[in-house]
């Protein structure tokens, strides 16, 4: 079990396990949340500055991320002719992000929103949530209500964008009081998330009632009836893959690793979220010493969306199990000079 410790604790290096995780499911604010928790637990020796450089780039690597959602969430207010939500995305673009390209984007459709209105668009304050801030460290503890520049209606709809199509469309359709649950449990505010989720009990999907429960119970560290909400979830709609990959998550955080495969095995087969099943299976058998099966599993992976990251765990893998001249092959056609 040492050898599985690093999956379940919260040591540095298990949060930046932990965040890449949630990065590639494209659950941007939960893994940047995890790189900064990492980030503040480094201590000042020499062996954690290497880790401590790694958690700063993936902080900036989720915050490119979350300014893309910006931007493409600006194309579409200004679509709709909606100047002043465009302006919002667009301010917080620039605040999320130093990437020239992504800035220049964003500045480019300032001009247009400015254009538009016939006068300099209005410089917007940014958000004070460190959600939104390119600044890593922001106390998170302020609401979207008291936040004047963005509507936490909006807010919830940058937040659902990341999830599946599916989902989106789904969740799109919940209403303001479950928003505002969902905005609490961004957030952290736990105990005001699990009260207003209650209070939609009547209102939402049960499917998607019992999987955000089980949500924030597990965030609280109640992980037996967060368990149980989310496999009643999956009594209501077994079809519904954010279910299938929180029980995967809360089983990987409980160390109960031969379950959480046989869920990850059901994903694959099922073909709900197959690619991010895969990975996180290969990352277990990674870490129980498995190098052959975590490469047998990385390698197919590097003819889909997830090859980045495929590719930068098969690299290590192949490293760890003295097959150096594999791994050059794989830096040199998929890595290059940005391995870390």
């Amino acid at each position: 079990m040492r050898i599985l410790s690093r999956l379940f604790s919260k040591a540095p290096a298990d949060l930046l396990a932990k965040g890449d995780r949630y990065l590639e499911s494209e659950a941007f604010f939960d893994a940047r949340t995890c790189y900064e928790d990492g980030l503040k637990r480094c201590s000042d020796t020499d062996s954690e500055n290497d880790l401590k450089l790694t958690f700063q780039q993936r902080i900036e690597a989720a915050n490119l991320k979350l300014a893309e959602l910006n931007l493409s969430e600006a194309r579409f207010a200004f679509s709709r002719g909606d100047t002043v939500k465009a302006i919002d995305h667009l301010e917080l673009v620039k605040t999320l992000t130093y990437d020239v390209s992504v800035r220049e984007k964003a500045e480019a459709m300032l001009n247009e929103c400015s254009v538009a209105d016939g006068a300099p668009a209005e410089q917007v304050k940014a958000s004070a949530c460190g959600t939104c801030s390119h600044t890593t460290g922001v106390d998170c503890a302020d609401s979207p209500q008291d936040d004047d520049s963005l509507h936490p209606m909006e807010y919830y709809d940058l937040l659902i964008r990341q999830l599946p199509a599916e989902q989106y469309h789904r969740y799109v359709k919940l209403g303001e009081d479950f928003a505002y649950a969902y905005v609490a449990a961004s957030q952290d505010r736990h105990e005001d998330a699990l009260t207003r989720l209650e209070q939609c009990a009547g209102t939402v999907d049960q499917d998607i009632y019992c999987c955000e429960i089980g949500k924030v119970l597990h965030r609280l560290g109640k992980d037996l009836e967060a368990e149980q909400y989310l496999r009643k979830a999956l009594q209501h709609n077994r079809s519904n893959t954010l279910i299938w990959l929180n029980l995967a998550m809360l089983l990987i955080d409980s160390g109960r690793v031969a379950e959480c495969m046989q869920v990850l095995d059901t994903m694959i087969a099922e073909e709900l979220m197959p690619e991010q099943a895969m990975l996180m299976r290969a990352e277990i058998l990674e870490a129980s010493g498995d190098l052959d099966g975590a490469i047998d599993q990385y390698t197919p992976l590097l003819s889909t969306a997830y090859v980045r990251s495929a590719a930068e765990k098969l690299y290590g893998a192949l490293l760890a199990a003295g097959r150096q001249n594999d791994a050059a092959v794989i830096f040199k056609k998929y890595l290059g000079k940005c391995c870390h």
